[in-house]
């Protein structure tokens, strides 16, 4: 089974909506760039707000049958 999280790349212009429109709280502003944090509930809602693309949907491979078996 397949799990979506979302990351904030370097195209970020620190703009501040996906915090704004997280609901559970976790982007918090970097250095460099917003950073979504562990409390992060896959909800998608940064990614569709982000008006420069920055926040990428990345799926990862959460098969722990599948992965103990190899």
């Amino acid at each position: 089974m397949e799990e979506i999280k979302f990351h904030i790349d370097d195209t970020c212009v620190k703009c501040g909506a996906c915090a704004v429109d997280c609901p559970v709280q976790c982007i918090t502003e970097g250095a460099v760039k917003f950073i979504i944090g562990k409390g992060c509930i896959s909800c998608g809602d940064c990614y569709s707000i982000c008006p420069v693309g920055a926040v990428k949907m990345v799926k990862h491979n959460n098969d722990k049958k599948k992965d103990s078996e190899n």
